[in-house]
């Protein structure tokens, strides 16, 4: 069980404030890796929340590999976020404040793996192409777009 389940457990759908962490990936195209969500059906960045004791790039490199099989080898900072952009509600109804780093992979390894429960799809799209995200991720691009890290 997870730090987030185990506080589920004690809170229900109340909101929690967690740390979150994301890895922007671009293939030799310049093109984006999104997944596509279990719950939701959108597409959104790899990553996921810290664990308790979790240096913050380590969950990131974790939920990396967890979500797309993918090996991040050195991370840069891009953006550091919190506020009402960062306040998440989930299709079953629970609630979230994410406190939320996104990095760049400077390089990675691996193939696109499909076998963990939360990802049905994985793609590399142009930045400018994006297909369905929620509102986390459309904010996130917007201010990675703005910041001139999308070109």
């Amino acid at each position: 069980m997870t730090y987030v389940e185990r506080m589920r457990a004690l809170v229900g759908r109340e909101p929690l404030v967690l740390a979150g962490a994301g890895v922007l990936v671009w293939d030799d195209r310049r093109r984006v890796l999104l997944q596509q969500r279990s719950d939701d059906g959108t597409w959104s960045i790899p990553g996921g929340t810290v664990e308790p004791g979790e240096h913050l790039e380590d969950a990131a490199r974790r939920e990396l590999r967890e979500e797309t099989g993918l090996i991040a080898g050195a991370l840069t900072l891009l953006a550091a976020r919190s506020g009402p952009d960062c306040f998440v509600v989930y299709p079953n109804g629970d609630q979230c404040q994410v406190i939320s780093l996104t990095y760049r992979a400077d390089s990675w390894s691996g193939t696109l793996d499909l076998t963990d429960p939360e990802t049905t799809d994985l793609r590399f799209f142009d930045p400018l192409d994006l297909p369905d995200m929620n509102p986390y991720n459309q904010t996130l691009f917007a201010h990675l777009a703005a910041e001139g890290h999308l070109k």
